[in-house]
Order: structure tokens, then sequence, then C-alpha cells
């Protein structure tokens, strides 16, 4: 009996998890004719006020709803890269224009550059910057992670951390490549 009452907390737990996260996202976008609007300003808690994996799951199903949506407003300072990048991928599969109207900044000019046409509101701007990771967050990470990715000491983290960068600035050039970027900004 009592297996059976946890099972039903867990999955009320995740339901509303899952719908939380659903009314986080869904305060960012909104469907007006054939544009998707998000804008990560649009939250009402500072928290949820950037590119989060929250918004991925309604950002697609808004998309495979509607079928006619064919621009993508942008207004945001950023947030999660892997999950703008992977925003990034669904605005180039569904062929979206994007226009950014108010501030596209850090990982939000990522989703920006998956757009076919792209365009810029006049008095709105896009930020780019460099990749970084702060100190704190690296002596964090590794940390917490230091079990699980088996890392002896952190010589061996060092080691990884080299790797991951390398990869990760390969990536990013090439997709800022592929996307029509000037190589020479894009090293920048």
């Amino acid at each position: 009996m009592l297996l059976i009452i946890f099972k039903r907390l867990a999955l009320v737990a995740s339901a509303l998890t899952i719908f939380c996260s659903q009314l986080i996202a869904n305060e960012k976008l909104r469907v007006d004719d054939n544009t998707l609007f998000y804008s990560t300003e649009d939250a009402k808690e500072e928290i949820n006020q950037e590119i989060s994996w929250d918004d991925a799951d309604a950002f697609e199903a808004i998309l495979k709803e509607n079928r006619n949506i064919s621009l993508l407003q942008l207004n945001s300072t950023g947030g999660e890269v892997e999950a703008a990048m992977y925003l990034a991928d669904v605005t180039i599969d569904y062929n979206l224009d994007t226009h950014i109207d108010g501030e596209c900044s850090s990982a939000c000019v990522l989703i920006f550059l998956g757009g076919e046409k792209r365009s810029l509101a006049r008095g709105s701007w896009i930020g780019f910057h460099k990749s970084s990771w702060a100190g704190n967050h690296i002596k964090n990470y590794y940390t917490e992670w230091k079990e699980d990715k088996g890392w002896a000491d952190e010589y061996e983290f060092a080691e990884w951390l080299y790797e991951d960068t390398q990869k990760s600035i390969l990536r990013d050039l090439e997709y800022l490549i592929e996307r029509g970027v000037d190589p020479a900004f894009a090293i920048e």
C-alpha cells in the first residue's frame, strides 16, 4: 500500500514539474498569425528570464501545432548555450526566418543565426561575446562531477577541460561560419 502511495506521489510530482515548466515557458512564448514570439524578458520571475531547456518542449510543440509559423521574433539577453543550440536546430529544421525586436545577445544570437532570413528592427541590437567559464564555476563543476566522470585529480579534469574546450570552440566556429558569419569575425 505504501509503495502505491509513493508511486502516485512521484507521478503527481512529475506532472507538476512538467506543468510548471510549461507555464514558465509559455510566459515567454506566444503566437500571433504566422509569428512565434520568444521573449525571455516576459517571464514573471527574474530567474526564468533566460533561454532554458524548459522552453524547448513548448517551443517545438507550438511549431508542430502551428504549421503556418514562418517567423520567429526574438527578444532575449541569452541563457543556456546548449538549449539555445537545440532551439537553433529546431529553427533551422522548420525553415523559420528570424527577427529581433529589442535585444538578442549571448546565447540568443545562436537562435537568431538559425533563421533562413534574418532581420533586426530599428533600435534593436545584437550582443556577441566570447565564451567564458568563471573559475568558481569550474571548481564547482569539478567537485560535483569528479566521481561520475572518474577524474582522479584536478590534472585529469584539466586534461578533460582542455579537450572539451577545443571541441566546443570548433563546434561554435563551424556553426557560425555555416550560418554566414564572416570567419574573421567568428574568430574574434
